[in-house]
């Protein structure tokens, strides 16, 4: 247990540190140094309303970038805790009723056990009384054939105690495996969800191949002093990364669906 919980600690923490590694490395665009000089020249060239467009704009299309950093963590993080709280449960499945069928098992066994001497017993009258028809001996006929059936009796009853145990155990099989299936069943509604990050997050790839293209839109009008393109370009990596944004808050929403199933079905494990 304790090196189950170190083991999570290590495993988090190197998540957390890569994350923030990436939000490193994905940090918000910036101008060069030459683009930027360009920019702030173009603003002091054009009119007040335009440089105020400029500026805010630009700087609203940093901070929406930033933002869909910050929310690159929370999903990782929710993500992760997901993915180790599933494995846990799915791990515990196969457990289920695991006590009972090991007593119903051992009650099978036992009982088994327990008549077969009298199993070996009956054999041997049997074989006596074949031996006792062989010899035409008629005496030695029926007094084998009296203990065979007094003896029949009792294994008849020991064989339908036999039976009520195994039906038993296959019933509490039966039952270990219907508990599973519902923990089972409840974890797939994730597939249905699951399927929708992978479209918010084909999404996001799609658009941010937009965005890499369009930042070279913007630094080729800010180099030129093309202010209205300049402008232009702008407004659409605001569109854009409204876009990436509004997927990954959509994927941290999927990932918070998929905990309450994942808790969910931890409850309903629990509960047998």
């Amino acid at each position: 247990m304790f090196i189950n919980r170190c083991f999570f600690i290590i495993c988090m923490t190197i998540l957390l540190l890569l994350a923030i590694a990436s939000s490193a490395l994905a940090a918000p665009f910036e101008f060069t140094i030459t683009a930027k000089t360009a920019f702030e020249k173009m603003i002091k060239a054009v009119d007040s309303t335009t440089s105020y467009a400029l500026t805010s704009r630009y700087a609203e299309f940093q901070k929406l970038q930033q933002q869909a950093i910050d929310w690159d963590l929370k999903i990782s993080t929710i993500h992760y805790d997901n993915d180790a709280e599933e494995e846990a449960l799915r791990k515990k499945i196969p457990g289920i009723d695991s006590v009972r069928i090991t007593t119903a098992t051992n009650e099978v066994n036992t009982t088994k056990k327990k008549y077969e001497s009298l199993f070996e017993l009956y054999e041997t009258q049997k074989s006596q009384l074949r031996l006792a028809k062989a010899a035409k001996n008629k005496s030695l006929t029926s007094f084998f054939n009296a203990q065979v059936e007094v003896t029949k009796i009792a294994v008849q009853s020991a064989k339908d105690t036999i039976r009520a145990k195994e039906a038993k155990l296959k019933e509490t099989k039966a039952a270990a495996t219907a508990k599973m299936k519902q923990i089972r069943d409840i974890l797939g509604t994730n597939d249905a969800t699951s399927t929708k990050i992978k479209a918010s997050k084909s999404t996001i790839s799609s658009t941010n191949k937009r965005v890499t293209t369009e930042t070279k839109v913007l630094t080729n009008a800010v180099k030129k002093g093309d202010a209205t393109a300049a402008l232009s370009s702008l407004m659409r990596l605001v569109l854009y990364q409204n876009e990436i944004l509004i997927q990954k808050i959509n994927i941290h929403g999927y990932e918070l669906v998929i905990q309450g199933v994942i808790k969910k079905a931890s409850t309903k494990l629990k509960s047998f």
